[in-house]
């Protein structure tokens, strides 16, 4: 698997600077459910790869 390309790294900004735009039409319930589904995201990505998970312990 390679990195991002330009065109993925491109969408991917442009996703996140969506969600950042939806963060202030939220109030705290529309926060944490954002929060809950970034936690989600970010678990799917630690189980795909491992590796990445670098906390110290």
């Amino acid at each position: 698997m390679a990195s991002l390309d330009r065109q993925q790294s491109d969408r991917l900004v442009h996703l996140i600077t969506g969600v950042e735009q939806l963060l202030t039409e939220v109030d705290e319930v529309g926060a944490e459910e954002i929060l809950d589904e970034l936690y989600m995201l970010i678990t799917k990505v630690f189980e795909r790869f491992p590796q990445l998970d670098k906390e110290e312990e």
